[in-house]
């Protein structure tokens, strides 16, 4: 009887380790106009705000930070990248060869030196839209 009762307390111990606080995250990401085709968005703590950060690749526009690996809530800088093949050549330092790279064509202001923030609620849906413009 003791080893069922020792049993069923650890079980609920272990059911409740999850951690509740983490929220879900959706949403879409316009870029003039138009929903961004491929790239991530990333979700990080402003000063104050406990918890981790969170990301997701963004697709067709659309991106989902599932509850399991979601933030907890709060107010969170938005940081949104994607890269295509850069105009110019350039020489590959380990073989001398020009290549054509990739470039980040986010502003700025979306990723390194973001303006965008969020309000991340507890138990909310938390679905946002980001309307970025490349000018």
């Amino acid at each position: 009887m003791r080893t069922l009762l020792l049993s069923s307390l650890l079980l609920v111990i272990v059911a409740g380790c999850g951690d509740t606080r983490r929220q879900s995250i959706q949403g879409t990401v316009k870029l003039d106009g138009q929903p961004l085709p491929a790239g991530s968005i990333r979700f990080v703590p402003t000063q104050g705000a406990e918890g981790p950060s969170a990301g997701a690749e963004i697709v067709d526009g659309k991106f989902q930070v599932p509850k399991a690996t979601g933030t907890f809530a709060g107010t969170f800088q938005v940081q949104v990248t994607a890269s295509r093949p850069a105009q110019t050549l350039m020489r590959n330092p380990e073989t001398g060869q020009m290549v054509r790279g990739l470039e980040q064509y986010i502003p700025a202001r979306y990723n390194r030196q973001t303006e965008l923030t969020a309000e991340v609620r507890a138990g909310e849906e938390n679905d946002f839209t980001f309307e970025l413009h490349s000018r």
